[in-house]
């Protein structure tokens, strides 16, 4: 009697929580933000709700702006280049992209680090301050499916000390193994010692989402990797970034 009053109680729980009236955005909330070299474009990928009708007007970094293009506007707003990805609980996770001319592409590439500040401006909302991410092509690396997650083994190309690992733009969490044991910080490799880099929650948020890894020395060096995301966003998974962003808390239902 006590187990089907536990199953019981837990389809409950899950029922209260798709049922529960959604929070209203007051703003998109972005998702990522990236510059890839391969094909040559800037990517935005945000929440809002399912009835808004906004979209992406320009992505600006310094004085510079970019635009998506939108030959074929449609009466609401949205153009053959608002793509929409997710639709869950009353939100949609959509994507705009801006497709770079040869001088466009170019300057990006001239610039250095791989995160850059830009604002964001919808259609009737004030610009929001985020991250650019840039994926370079000779940075693309190859990660192997483990169930739900994804490993990828960084093979050292000389001695060094490696002081961190950290990513960018993703809502993934990343762990680290060596042999299989939990690797500990800082971590010593030899030439052509490998530590593995185990990606958890790798959720496409864009339609070539990629999670920038940057790997930092004790010398002050640096190496960065992107990697393909290859898991489609579990269902309920909209509401609960927009509850996160807008500090919600299920103990004030």
């Amino acid at each position: 009697m006590k187990k089907w009053i536990i199953t019981l109680a837990a389809f409950m729980a899950v029922g209260v929580y798709f049922a529960w009236p959604k929070v209203n955005l007051e703003e998109p909330v972005i998702m990522s933000v990236q510059f890839d070299e391969v094909t040559k474009t800037l990517a935005v990928s945000y929440i809002v709700d399912q009835d808004d009708d906004t979209y992406v007007m320009e992505i600006a970094h310094n004085t510079k702006g970019f635009y998506p293009l939108r030959p074929n506007i449609h009466e609401d707003g949205i153009t053959d280049f608002t793509q929409v990805l997710a639709a869950q609980n009353g939100y949609e996770l959509r994507e705009d992209v801006v497709k770079l001319t040869d001088d466009q592409l170019a300057y990006f590439l001239s610039l250095e680090g791989r995160v850059l500040p830009v604002q964001i401006s919808f259609e009737d909302y004030s610009p929001i301050e985020t991250m650019l991410v840039l994926l370079l092509e000779d940075e693309a690396a190859d990660a192997a499916k483990d169930h739900h997650l994804l490993r990828y083994t960084y093979t050292s190309a000389e001695d060094v000390t490696i002081d961190s690992i950290g990513h960018y733009d993703s809502a993934a969490t990343i762990s680290f193994e060596q042999n299989r044991e939990e690797a500990v910080f800082p971590l010593t490799l030899k030439q052509g010692d490998t530590v593995d880099i185990i990606i958890h929650e790798p959720y496409k948020l864009s339609l070539k989402d990629r999670l920038l890894l940057e790997i930092t020395t004790t010398e002050n060096q640096s190496f960065s990797k992107n990697i393909l995301m290859t898991e489609a966003i579990p269902e309920g998974y909209l509401k609960q970034i927009v509850e996160e962003s807008n500090g919600y808390n299920d103990s004030s239902r």
